[in-house]
């Protein structure tokens, strides 16, 4: 059997880049296959060459344009500094990059890395002009967008996607209400607290992760009954600095943001006239709070990503873990507590990738989590915002969903291909 390498690369060193490296590893094996770690970049090329060595990439780059030329990767993760994705996108568009992955955000303001100020609704506009070019660029190319929404691809939600088939040929499958967080207790990212290099705090970087499978599983119920996509229209959103205005006793177990909201609540209307509500905060002094729910006409399904209490552990001194992390974001391994075994798994980032290696594999394969994805994310994050700005107030979206941007059949999921998790009778 001849064998076929396909390469990556990887734009990034940080968490995002050191998961990314880790699940190449773990995806389900295919035959005649080799992946290839080909090449990385950093901000410092010191922080390359570090990366390089320790995830066993082939060579580190100066630059994402030089890696591009040499590499001609199959898969290029976009996964640095958020200011860095439409730029990055843009270029890998151009390069004609058969897959691109493109960690949340897609893109931020384009105002804040030139020191802008401008009110919400004047950046809403300004940031969907900017990400409409970056999608152009990646559609010229022909190139496949994989918008890395890890939330999509957890097995809960391909279990919901799984039931909503099976309702579809009963005549059920209206997904009613959905409700998620996203929370832990301050980011690891050194640039988060800075909005010219991380576009926003937790409404924009954690509330999108819930928000992911509220607007996919909106998406699928309108493929599968045959009317297309159900898209969002209106959005009302609240973000706050709290620990900023706390005394500093209260800052022991968290990172203050000084600059970026650490809540976040975004309400969701589609155009059906069903609901979502998800959260994004720096409030959780108890590790990561990944959790999702989901009411439709007939059934309910919860899913509990992280904490979950598949395991429990009790250590009376946390120093018998030793530099264990047995989940993320957990301060202290002492006490009782739920450990979560290969969490890069259960968080959604192998079924991801994997999608993403079967894209490069299968010319007639899309990514489930697609440009539309990506699109009306950016839609409902950017006027969640105005809202905020608003006092609360719902913002009309639909002029950039239901009668904006057009996608083409390549560019929305189809739920048949998502992949089945649950054995049957």
């Amino acid at each position: 059997m001849t064998q076929k390498t396909i390469r990556i690369a990887i734009s990034g060193t940080g968490f995002a880049g050191d998961y990314t490296a880790s699940t190449y590893s773990m995806i389900p094996h295919k035959n005649g296959i080799h992946i290839e770690l080909a090449g990385v970049i950093s901000g410092r090329r010191e922080n390359a060459e570090n990366f390089a060595a320790r995830h066993n990439v082939t060579n580190a780059f100066d630059s994402h344009e030089e890696m591009l030329k040499s590499v001609q990767p199959d898969i290029d993760n976009i996964c640095c500094a958020n200011f860095a994705h439409g730029p990055y996108a843009t270029e890998a568009g151009q390069a004609g990059v058969p897959v691109i992955v493109l960690e949340k955000p897609p893109v931020i303001w384009p105002g804040y890395p030139e020191g802008r100020t401008a009110d919400a609704a004047t950046r809403k506009q300004e940031s969907m002009d900017y990400l409409a070019t970056v999608l152009d660029a990646v559609r010229a190319g022909k190139s496949k967008l994989l918008y890395a929404e890890d939330f999509i691809y957890v097995d809960g939600v391909k279990g919901i996607v799984e039931l909503l088939i099976e309702a579809q040929k009963q005549n059920k499958g209206k997904v009613l209400y959905q409700s998620g967080v996203c929370a832990h207790q301050g980011s690891h990212a050194p640039a988060y607290d800075t909005p010219s290099k991380s576009g926003g705090g937790a409404l924009f970087n954690k509330a999108c992760h819930p928000l992911g499978p509220a607007l996919y599983l909106k998406q699928v119920e309108g493929i599968l009954n045959g009317t297309g996509p159900i898209r969002p229209v209106q959005v009302s959103a609240a973000a706050l600095q709290i620990l900023k205005h706390q005394p500093e006793t209260s800052h022991e177990f968290f990172r203050p943001m000084q600059n970026v909201d650490d809540f976040g609540r975004i309400t969701v209307m589609f155009e059906d006239r069903t609901i979502a509500e998800v959260h994004g905060h720096d409030l959780s002094i108890s590790g990561i709070r990944n959790e999702f729910s989901v009411i439709t006409d007939f059934a309910e399904y919860d899913v509990r990503m992280n904490p979950n209490n598949e395991n429990e552990l009790f250590l009376p001194k946390g120093t018998a873990a030793g530099n264990i992390l047995l989940r993320e974001k957990l301060s202290t391994p002492q006490g009782t507590s739920f450990p979560r075994p290969n969490q890069t798994y259960s968080h959604g980032y192998v079924n991801e990738m994997n999608d993403a290696v079967d894209c490069a594999l299968e010319s007639d394969r899309s990514p489930q989590s697609g440009p539309m994805m990506a699109w009306d994310t950016m839609a409902v994050l950017m006027a969640s915002y105005e809202s905020a700005e608003a006092d609360g107030r719902f913002v009309d979206i639909s002029e950039y969903t239901v009668q904006g941007r057009q996608f083409t059949e390549n560019e929305i999921p189809d739920p048949h291909r998502l992949g089945k998790v649950f054995q049957r009778q």
